[in-house]
């Protein structure tokens, strides 16, 4: 058993929950109203802009080769997964008759999860080993792939949301998780079980932020 399965495992119950929330569910079904999909692209472009200052941060604690690789994750994260959502966002609020660049522009301000998510974020950067900064940035993208491979089997009509599925399932975004397993595989032979621990438990954190992201999201709610 590799290690990064043994991080899954070890967050089992809350992984099953992420893939099954009523939001995913209702998404596949076409069923999830638009205005809460725009609620957490809004969100989620916040957490995206925070999670890329993480990953600049991130480099300041590893050698050239992990910067390499963190510069891929940042590129990949403004370049593609952020103009993603602005295209995405466009296509939904065509009748604003202005573009999307930041959910600023719309008066959306971050909500208490969404804060709490990535302050969570910022610490580990800025104390945490590189371990330790793997473990907590890997649920987002792994949870991701895993909802939208789901996601792909079904047959959405909603072209936004077909998107968005199309994206987060593609072979890049797999390629991207691999790669973060592997990372965290390497990265614990060289850990004794104390640190494994912390890995653990920075991983089953993410895990819980991950899902009350989408509690949030599906809620509406700006003080979650």
């Amino acid at each position: 058993m590799t290690f990064a399965y043994q991080l899954k495992l070890n967050a089992r119950e809350i992984w099953q929950k992420i893939l099954n929330h009523r939001f995913i569910i209702e998404l596949s079904n076409d069923m999830l109203p638009i205005n809460k999909f725009l609620f957490y692209l809004y969100q989620d472009h916040y957490f995206l802009e925070e999670f890329a200052n993480f990953l600049q941060s991130a480099k300041q604690s590893t050698d050239n080769k992990m910067k390499k690789w963190l510069d891929s994750l940042y590129s990949n994260t403004v370049n593609l997964e952020m103009e993603m959502q602005s295209q995405i966002l466009n296509s939904l609020v065509v009748s604003s008759q202005s573009s999307f660049s930041s959910a600023a522009k719309y008066n959306i301000f971050p909500s208490k999860t969404t804060l709490d998510y990535t302050s969570y974020l910022r610490r580990i950067s800025s104390s945490g080993t590189l371990s330790e900064i793997v473990s907590v940035m890997a649920p987002c993208p792994w949870t991701y792939l895993e909802i939208a491979q789901q996601l792909s089997k079904i047959p959405i009509r909603n072209e936004a949301y077909k998107n968005w599925v199309r994206f987060y399932s593609s072979n890049e975004s797999r390629t991207q998780v691999d790669k973060i397993k592997q990372i965290l595989n390497i990265l614990s032979k060289n850990e004794n079980e104390k640190s494994k621990k912390v890995m653990k438990n920075h991983f089953a954190n993410a895990c819980k932020y991950e899902y009350l992201f989408w509690e949030m999201a599906y809620s509406l709610d700006n003080n979650k």
